[in-house]
């Protein structure tokens, strides 16, 4: 019975490099672009599908850019995205983004709310002094959403020399009136030499505040700064914790110490037992 092949739609095609480009690992979604568009055969219809992948992975993980100027690097995020213009709220600047080479165009200025203005910017000072403190190369950004503040911080290290990369991203969602601060933290790290192995951890933290002090702005953004890195350290801490118990008791158990004779092996007379089976 001759078996054939099942040929995909063009939409299944793209549903598959679509994912592929969504999966990538920090640092290698270039790579993977490359390697997807010539497995698709350049298509003019699978590339206009990716580079909209391509938009969704810059801005959920939180790839930076560099508006024309400036030293300070800028997030990407779905926070600060409207009708394909990004907000920068910092700079109170929105421009547009080449996704595929990540350059800036179209900069203009834009006007913040007057109303949520005080309190985010506050915010932003408490948050930039602690990402700076605590992140060799963090960025972060406060965004101003409705009644809520959202904060995105991510930092990346990337070291393909030694094959291996990874990213930080976090995002917290402060309700001023309540005081509640929800958050999720996201650590993906890729290693592949010799072999392919990625972590990904993911938390979802929720963190009880008091509501903002109306007549003192600083003193609540300094309590909020202090709440999310109090929280972060803990999950740095419990990733460590976690990464020893791996080590010295998890992985020791997937393989013996020794052989089954408990003796460990000569590999010496093993290789001339061999050469004069081979001589």
């Amino acid at each position: 019975m001759e078996v054939r092949p099942v040929e995909l739609s063009v939409e299944e095609k793209l549903k598959i490099a679509t994912s592929f480009l969504l999966d990538s690992p920090p640092g290698e979604v270039s790579e993977v672009y490359n390697h997807v568009k010539v497995l698709m055969n350049n298509s003019g219809t699978f590339q206009e599908g990716l580079l909209d992948a391509l938009q969704q992975y810059n801005t959920e993980q939180y790839t930076t850019v560099t508006l024309p100027g400036q030293e300070a690097q800028v997030i990407l995020s779905k926070y600060g995205l409207e009708n394909d213009r990004f907000l920068d709220p910092k700079s109170q600047q929105t421009f547009k983004v080449d996704h595929m080479r990540l350059t800036v165009t179209e900069v203009e200025p834009h006007t913040p709310d007057e109303t949520t203005e005080p309190l985010r910017s506050a915010v932003e000072k408490a948050i930039l002094e602690y990402v700076a403190d605590h992140y060799p190369k963090g960025v972060s950004a406060t965004y101003s959403t409705g009644e809520t503040l959202t904060i995105a911080i991510v930092d990346n290290k990337y070291n393909p020399s030694n094959f291996w990369n990874g990213r930080w991203r976090s995002t917290w969602v402060i309700s001023p009136e309540s005081g509640e601060i929800k958050g999720t933290i996201q650590v993906n790290v890729h290693y592949y030499e010799d072999g392919n192995v990625q972590l990904n951890s993911t938390k979802d933290i929720e963190i009880t505040s008091s509501p903002v002090n109306s007549e003192d702005l600083v003193i609540s953004a300094t309590a909020y700064a202090r709440s999310i890195c109090k929280a972060e350290n803990e999950f740095q801490t419990s990733l460590n914790e976690s990464y020893v118990e791996l080590s010295e008791h998890t992985f020791k158990g997937l393989r013996r110490a020794l052989p089954l004779t408990r003796h460990k092996i000569d590999w010496d007379k093993v290789r001339n037992n061999l050469l004069k089976l081979n001589p």
